[in-house]
């Protein structure tokens, strides 16, 4: 399967009479775009705001960011499942407005079951946007209300839906220029490249997407459209992960857009040849019940052994404690088929101390299970004094701004990662 990323590079968005890409400026037709977004009528209210790096401006209660991508022509639906018809996704060609990003903005459902703790914060200029990466992306924000007779759960799938139909037609601007890069991502099937490499190791990756733990949005269209709370282990093609097979889940641990951009995803293609054989990707949700992860652990090792023929597997986890559970099952299952673990997680806790019992308490119990990489500790991350926002997007009366704001990092969209792009790095003296 090979997919080829057409990237257009963008370095301001604006508001103007068309939506069109010219020299690295995304212009945005302002009315043409509320109107699209519209026409879900479980939507009311809309409207479309920009954010652009070194604007002081504060955007909260951001749910989620989603990179602009659309398909060219003759390469299938966008989004498939979600926003086209049903189709495969991670193969021909991608248009993507890389630097830009699409914001959507739960701003007055306070109290909702799906809200994390955290605020979703991006700031555009400060400490905010130099621990985070969207303070450095061109944003391109979608409010909007629930109707009357709009459900909290229908209200968030349309505007789940309404944040993707905005990153297609923006990226639809960019679809018929010469791109500014080509990225491809080219990986045979496992038939034709059995005898291919024999010296390297076959390595798989383990990817928790969803944990049980938190409520599951009926609606939510996280793997082809659908969720994926009972899903049992399912092998993907590693370019269907980066091409809109799967999305965050609603107010989830990463953002689509880091989905889009999988680092682990593409750490192991460019070492696909060189150190390691990548051999495709295993997701899963995060049970929180002992049969339910241990049936998890058992098929997702099982699919890693049996049918990719791994050697050695990566694996990452979704946010919270039982998921680790499932992740040192999972991989102590692999061990004892003979597969070669790696473990990437970040720790969640109140403070060191008890991040170091819960990671200890978990792990002691697979002695076979000892090569792990710990990306960090959100819930013990340092706090920031954020300055005082000249605009603020994604309150209902925007009383934050003329405010100084005291919060801990992980309030920082992004600014901690399940995945592996975390700026922030723990040093101890």
């Amino acid at each position: 399967m090979r997919l080829e990323l057409n990237i257009v590079r963008i370095a301001r968005v604006q508001f103007a009479n068309a939506t069109a890409v010219r020299n690295g400026v995304l212009s945005v037709n302002r009315q043409e775009l509320e109107a699209l977004v519209k026409q879900d009528t479980r939507l009311t209210d809309v409207a479309i705001e920009l954010a652009n790096p070194g604007d002081k401006c504060r955007v909260v209660n951001v749910a989620d960011v989603i990179e602009p991508r659309a398909r060219t022509a003759n390469s299938g639906p966008d989004f498939p499942g979600a926003v086209g018809v049903q189709g495969t996704a991670g193969h021909g060609t991608t248009c993507v407005l890389r630097g830009g990003a699409v914001l959507i903005n739960d701003y007055n459902i306070g109290g909702s079951r799906y809200q994390r703790p955290d605020e979703g914060i991006i700031d555009m200029w400060g400490p905010g946007a130099e621990i985070g990466p969207y303070g450095r992306t061109c944003n391109v924000i979608v409010l909007a209300s629930p109707a009357n007779a709009t459900s909290i759960d229908e209200y968030c799938v349309a505007l789940k839906i309404a944040g993707l139909k905005t990153a297609v037609y923006l990226a639809k601007a960019g679809a018929d220029l010469t791109p500014d890069e080509v990225e491809i991502y080219d990986l045979p099937l496992i038939r034709e490249t059995a005898g291919d490499m024999p010296e390297l190791p076959r390595v798989a990756y383990i990817f928790q997407v969803f944990t049980n733990q938190r409520v599951p949005l009926p609606g939510d269209p996280v793997l082809y459209g659908h969720h994926i709370e009972r899903i049992v282990p399912t092998i993907l093609h590693p370019n269907e992960v980066f091409d809109g097979a799967v999305a965050d889940p609603y107010r989830g641990y990463a953002e689509t857009y880091l989905i889009q951009n999988h680092p682990m995803i593409k750490e192991l293609y460019q070492n696909h040849g060189n150190t390691l054989r990548f051999v495709g990707v295993i997701i899963s949700n995060a049970p929180n019940n002992a049969p339910e992860y241990e049936r998890t652990a058992n098929v997702a090792a099982n699919l890693a052994k049996w049918i990719l023929g791994a050697d050695g597997a990566v694996l990452t986890k979704i946010g919270g404690g039982a998921p680790e559970l499932t992740m040192a099952r999972t991989a102590q299952r692999c061990e004892e088929l003979g597969i070669k673990t790696a473990l990437a997680l970040m720790h969640q806790g109140i403070d060191a101390s008890e991040i170091t019992l819960k990671a200890s308490t978990v792990f002691s119990n697979v002695p076979q299970v000892d090569a792990m990489v710990s990306m960090g500790a959100s819930t013990a991350s340092p706090m920031l004094t954020l300055p005082p926002a000249e605009k603020v997007v994604g309150t209902l009366d925007g009383s934050q701004t003329g405010k100084e704001l005291r919060r801990p990092a992980s309030a920082i969209k992004g600014s901690f990662s399940q995945l592996g792009d975390s700026r922030l790095m723990a040093v101890r003296y």
